[in-house]
């Protein structure tokens, strides 16, 4: 669902230039097919690394799409720190009481992870990802985490400065490296701890791309300016 609703901006800026500039038909939808074909090279990838279930997958693409075509004009730029953790808030309760309601009138969202674990000859290859919770504390600890992150004075520092390419490059490798790593440290087997680790590491990610890593290679890539001497 992310990756479908963050894409769609980025499809449509593409077939937008294309179209001023091709003029075969063909040349205009390949960002659409492109879009198209990416996800669901990613959804299959999720199916095929029991991350996800086909449903879940179908459903999230699908939410996705819409997603980034109603909020694409709606791009939330210079808003208050407030307005994202609102935002994380409203994910969790919204998706609580949705849960939580459907639940009460006999729906379990977990169906499939029950039949899963019973049925699974190795069941712990049932992924704590594919429960529903997941993607909630993973979402709304990015809101969160998106928020800090921008209005942070290390963003600050850095949205003044100019960095070159090879700061570019090393902010690059420092942020995968580091991510991996937080990704290699694995998850709590409880369900509670889970999502709550899965919440911190997600805010954390954002103030680490976006702050952290750009400000630490701004402030020992700087070369000190010699005095000017007066003759």
């Amino acid at each position: 669902m992310v990756t479908g609703a963050a894409l769609w901006p980025i499809m449509t800026a593409l077939s937008s230039q294309v179209a001023t500039r091709a003029r075969s038909r063909w040349v205009r939808v390949m960002p659409s097919l492109a879009y198209c074909t990416f996800l669901l090279a990613v959804g299959l990838s999720r199916v095929f690394i029991l991350a996800h279930f086909p449903h879940q997958v179908l459903a999230g693409l699908i939410t996705g799409a819409v997603l980034g075509w109603l909020m694409a004009p709606r791009v939330p730029m210079e808003r208050e720190l407030s307005f994202y953790g609102l935002t994380a808030l409203v994910l969790m309760l919204s998706a609580s009481l949705i849960y939580w309601t459907l639940f009460t009138l006999g729906l379990d969202l977990s169906w499939s992870i029950s039949l899963a674990s019973k049925w699974c000859e190795r069941p712990e290859w049932v992924h704590v990802d594919s429960r529903p919770f997941a993607s909630l504390s993973r979402d709304s600890g990015a809101a969160l985490g998106l928020g800090i992150a921008l209005h942070s004075p290390c963003y600050a520092q850095v949205r003044r400065a100019h960095l070159g390419n090879g700061q570019k490059i090393a902010c690059f490798v420092l942020a995968i490296g580091l991510l991996g790593s937080l990704d290699w440290m694995g998850h709590p087997p409880q369900i509670s701890l889970f999502y709550i680790f899965n919440f911190l590491k997600y805010t954390l990610w954002p103030c680490l791309v976006l702050a952290l890593v750009p400000w630490a290679v701004q402030m020992f890539g700087a070369q000190e300016v010699p005095p000017i001497r007066s003759s």
